[in-house]
């Protein structure tokens, strides 16, 4: 029965994996296109329609937990305590998957080399702009840590609480990179498409990893 089971996950894992693998090179293929580039000035233009000086501070500070300090941080605190806890194998899960996909985060930019918009800015970035780091960086960084309530809340109702935190900070970051004027909308789907990818290939790969071990 654990072998079906198990053989079921891998082939949903899998799935998951081409659909937002396959999202994500739709996307890439068509980020320079003048449709999407409409596309994308529409949600800017509506997004940013709603700008104050109130809510950009509120903003700022929810992007900020996209940061690469902040997660960096973050992760460092997280992984010494499940040291602390003797998981092991939980912490080489976490910083790995976190770890690795910053810099997959960073080759792709380099590899597509789209240039940041310029309608609107309310604060300046550098570097490339597709995929959103910030994006697929909290959708990997916030996604682990609700992985990881699996592992170590017993409660079935507080894991649930952890994901739907995880999955409104993921959004609210995401949304707050186009308030900002430093992301397309398509710099954000890009970076969760990917992020989901990567993060379901990490999940799949440690899933594994425990059904060997217990075997």
């Amino acid at each position: 029965m654990e072998r079906k089971i198990t053989l079921k996950y891998i082939m949903m894992m899998i799935a998951i994996i081409l659909v937002f693998s396959s999202i994500f090179y739709v996307i890439a293929k068509l980020v320079s296109s003048s449709d999407i580039l409409s596309f994308d000035n529409t949600i800017i233009d509506f997004i940013q329609s709603y700008i104050s000086e109130d809510l950009t501070i509120w903003v700022e500070r929810v992007t900020f937990l996209g940061s690469v300090s902040f997660i960096t941080t973050a992760i460092l605190i997280i992984t010494i305590l499940l040291l602390w806890r003797k998981k092991y194998a939980l912490a080489i899960f976490f910083i790995t998957a976190n770890g690795l996909g910053a810099l997959l985060n960073k080759l792709l930019k380099w590899f597509f080399k789209r240039e940041r918009p310029d309608i609107l800015p309310v604060i300046i970035e550098k570097g490339y702009s597709f995929p959103s780091g910030h994006s697929m960086g909290s959708l990997i960084f916030f996604g682990s840590c609700a992985y990881l309530c699996i592992h170590i809340v017993k409660s079935t109702g507080s894991k649930i609480i952890a994901y739907i935190i995880a999955c409104l900070f993921i959004v609210l970051i995401g949304v707050s990179r186009i308030y900002l004027g430093v992301h397309y909308p398509t710099d954000v789907v890009g970076g969760y498409s990917i992020g989901i990818a990567y993060s379901a290939i990490c999940i799949l790969a440690f899933r594994l990893y425990e059904f060997r071990t217990k075997r």
